[in-house]
């Protein structure tokens, strides 16, 4: 896909990989709407990147991906704010094993409710244009990883969910790919954790003190990635410190 005149829609945008993904396919001349609870932030980067790409190219809405009226609503302004969406980036995200409900709720129930929106939308076959639908899971979803077992949970959620999609036959019709970008850990406001939001803490700092962490660069460069290679379908984008990016293809059963 050429991003040019292009259209994407990226919840958890105001911040962290949301708000690098959005820079980056600005300046390749696409439009983009920002979506994210945090409105003062999100303005915020709304108002940066219209000073940078244009206002009428830039579009800030308010998302909870949990609530599903609130995120038909927000989906909604950007169709009618730009015609069309091609490209659904499925970001939004939280790291709280105290809350476990919500942080599957957010996100995989986010994830979910998001990319099939996003599909009823962009379906060529039922009168769409076709696109691409990224959702962002994570290396802690494609490893056991202790500490913090229902995040893991939830991320191995969006790849399944994700893969398993793109194994549909009718996605060829519909001319829809479906992308997982899995990160390992990167110095984010995600990992800006308090203690009791995970288990053993002390352990985990002395684990992330020895690794090499991703870059936002990096994770910018799997998000293009996704949009511009069209070959690329059901398949788990894994970027890590020092192996950067990889496409790799976990399903038992290949996509055509």
């Amino acid at each position: 896909m050429q991003l040019k005149d292009k259209v994407v829609f990226i919840t958890g945008g105001a911040q962290g990989f949301g708000k690098a993904v959005a820079e980056a396919v600005l300046k390749k001349g696409a439009k983009v709407c920002v979506a994210d609870v945090k409105v003062d932030q999100g303005e915020a980067t709304a108002k940066e990147l219209q000073a940078s790409s244009g206002a009428d190219n830039v579009l800030f809405v308010k998302c909870d991906v949990s609530d599903a009226s609130v995120f038909e609503d927000a989906f909604k302004a950007a169709v009618s704010k730009f015609g069309h969406v091609d490209v659904m980036c499925n970001n939004a995200g939280i790291m709280d094993e105290r809350i476990w409900e919500k942080q599957l709720e957010i996100n995989f129930g986010g994830v979910l409710r998001g990319t099939m929106m996003a599909m009823n939308h962009m379906r060529k076959d039922k009168g769409g244009r076709g696109g691409v639908i990224i959702n962002t899971a994570s290396l802690a979803g494609l490893f056991p990883t202790y500490w913090f077992p229902a995040y893991a949970a939830s991320k191995s959620a969006v790849y399944h969910f994700t893969a398993s999609w793109a194994q549909n036959p009718e996605m060829k019709a519909a001319e829809i790919r479906l992308v997982s970008i899995c990160p390992s850990g990167a110095q984010t406001a995600l990992l800006d954790l308090a203690d009791d939001q995970i288990i053993n803490p002390a352990h985990f700092k002395q684990v992330m003190e020895q690794v090499v962490y991703c870059t936002v660069d990096q994770v910018v460069e799997a998000f293009l990635l996704a949009m511009e290679d069209d070959t690329i379908n059901g398949t788990a984008i894994t970027i890590k410190g020092k192996e950067g990016v990889e496409k790799v293809k976990l399903s038992l059963v290949p996509v055509e």
